[in-house]
């Protein structure tokens, strides 16, 4: 791990974290009903190897302000961890969008069930809603940008096979 790994993992930390709390975003980005634009950083996980931590403390810091708290502190980040992982072994495909969706909408609901006592299928479905409308718009967004643009963001693309994958052994990319 060198100085500018630690630098994109904080960028993406600061950036998930602001994007969660900032006034106006906030009021949406907890509870049954949760539309995060935080979440559409996930993609950079696919392109940077950098986004996996950094991605899971910025969760953390912006579940600061979660109802739930400790929960949603430690198991939230837990969940943003185990998307952005999955998304890192994809890549830069458009099935990744879809992994936050899943795992978040399936496992901030049992949050919700457990803790706040709400129906845990409803809570899936809301959830899973607002990640998907994130993901299916700003999300791809992002996604076409990092695949496309990857010296805008000084990262080097690699394809499905995660770093050495088809690119590193000349295949193309």
């Amino acid at each position: 791990m060198n100085t500018r790994f630690l630098v994109r993992a904080a960028l993406y930390a600061a950036l998930y974290a602001v994007l969660t709390l900032a006034p106006g975003l906030n009021a949406l980005a907890y509870g049954q009903v949760q539309f995060r634009l935080a979440e559409a950083l996930t993609v950079f996980a696919c392109v940077d190897p950098a986004a996996v931590p950094g991605l899971t403390v910025g969760t953390a810091l912006g579940n600061l302000g979660s109802p739930m708290f400790l929960a949603d502190v430690v198991f939230g980040s837990l969940l943003t961890l185990v998307a952005v992982a999955i998304m890192q072994r994809l890549g830069p495909r458009l099935v990744a969008l879809a992994v936050p969706v899943v795992v978040n909408g399936l496992g901030v609901a049992i949050l919700l069930a457990v803790l706040l006592d709400l129906p845990f299928w409803a809570s899936a479905v809301w959830v899973g809603a607002g990640e998907a409308a994130v993901m299916a718009t700003a999300g791809a967004a992002l996604l076409v940008l990092a695949r496309r643009r990857t010296d805008l963001f000084g990262l080097t693309h690699h394809p499905a096979g995660g770093p050495g994958g088809a690119a590193a052994s000349g295949r193309g990319g």
